[in-house]
């Protein structure tokens, strides 16, 4: 059965990893194809997100092995078993394993077979697997086309993707405070960058990639800022990656955005001069990106996944050390659920007809049903929301 061992302290051209995944067979032989593809990663991907798809190939490999009476893939590489009726099978699988945190299985599941299906692209790609996946007809695991970039999916993950979760509440402020304070993350700047960027997810109601993606030219100067808070006013930002694609003007605290610049003087430049400092000992150029928020390991905009990865790692720490309680949950996307609520609950405390299709605006959300998730739940809070 294949497990996880962590490298410490390897180094690739003067970038350090201090925990590097390892997938190890149950004879203690390092899974070479996997290693090749983690290796493949490592620039693009934090060191978090890229132990999460250890775990998932890991278990995806332990499966291959049981199907197979112990046989590992590397064994046989044209893995014939493979196709979408074993995926199915191993998604089947999957839901029906007991666990703690049952509310988020499906979406687990989906995160586990999307890794599995990129690790099974990259396999073909490398020339490692022939006819095994891909749109055409000859391929044993079939993926649909998309209209949206080219970009495929496969049917078991979108289907999985467009089953609704259970309703659940959301975070209250006193619990993402809680989990601010709880950040697994050891550098102080990485601290720092945590707690502003789930600030701003709470403050504006903004996605994962929407955060990510914010550019320091759409920051309003300091000066702006300055001048608004003197004279109590809100400044705005121009939201250029959103849901849809479409532009969004919105207002913002000026002490966020003062908060914002006093990282990018101070910690953000920390991470660039770092990576400068790394590309001239490999006689490299490092071409600095427009980005607010910087991965300290490949030095570009932080991946999304990331950001959700960690804040459920800090959410974890405080209910490991009894600050939160499982039923207290706080995700990244329920950063966008806190904003939208606090908005319907300020429209009907002043008696504002027609909340939702107001809201819908505030929230960038594309119709009042939309709003549904959030609708009920207002009214099972205290007074204050938080």
């Amino acid at each position: 059965m294949a497990h996880i061992r962590y490298a410490d302290s390897v180094d690739f051209y003067g970038s350090l990893h201090g925990r590097f995944p390892v997938i190890l067979s149950e004879e203690l032989t390092v899974h070479r194809l996997s290693l090749q593809y983690l290796l493949s990663l490592r620039v693009m991907c934090a060191e978090r997100t890229l132990i999460t798809y250890a775990h998932h190939i890991c278990d995806f490999l332990t499966q291959l092995e049981v199907d197979n009476n112990g046989c590992s893939d590397e064994q046989r590489l044209a893995w014939d078993e493979i196709d979408d009726s074993w995926l199915e099978s191993y998604r089947n699988e999957l839901l029906s394993r007991p666990g703690a945190n049952k509310d988020n299985t499906k979406n687990y599941v989906a995160q586990v077979l999307r890794t599995v299906i990129a690790y099974l692209e990259w396999t073909q790609t490398q020339g490692y697997s022939y006819n095994l996946i891909g749109v055409e007809e000859r391929c044993r695991v079939r993926l649909l086309p998309s209209k949206k970039d080219g970009v495929v999916s496969h049917p078991l993950v979108k289907r999985l993707s467009k089953e609704k979760s259970a309703p659940r509440t959301a975070p209250r402020m006193d619990w993402i405070e809680i989990v601010k304070a709880h950040t697994t993350l050891g550098a102080n700047n990485l601290q720092v960058r945590f707690e502003l960027m789930v600030d701003w997810g709470a403050a504006l109601g903004l996605r994962a990639h929407e955060i990510c993606a914010l550019n320091i030219e759409q920051l309003p100067e300091r000066k702006t800022a300055e001048n608004a808070a003197i004279a109590g006013e809100n400044v705005f930002i121009n939201v250029v990656t959103s849901k849809g694609s479409k532009p969004k003007v919105i207002p913002i605290s000026p002490l966020l955005v003062k908060r914002t610049w006093d990282y990018i003087e101070n910690d953000r430049s920390s991470t660039v001069k770092a990576h400068r400092k790394r590309n001239r000992k490999r006689k490299d150029v490092y071409v600095e990106s427009s980005s607010i928020f910087l991965s300290s390991t490949t030095g570009r905009a932080l991946h999304p996944r990331t950001l959700s990865n960690q804040v459920r790692s800090a959410f974890c720490c405080a209910v490991e050390c009894g600050a939160l309680t499982k039923d207290e949950l706080v995700w990244q996307h329920g950063l966008k659920h806190r904003f939208t609520t606090d908005i319907l609950k300020g429209l009907d405390s002043a008696g504002i007809q027609r909340v939702e299709e107001i809201a819908k605006h505030l929230t960038r959300h594309k119709s009042p049903d939309s709003l549904q998730t959030y609708a009920v739940g207002r009214f099972f809070e205290d007074s204050n929301g938080s």
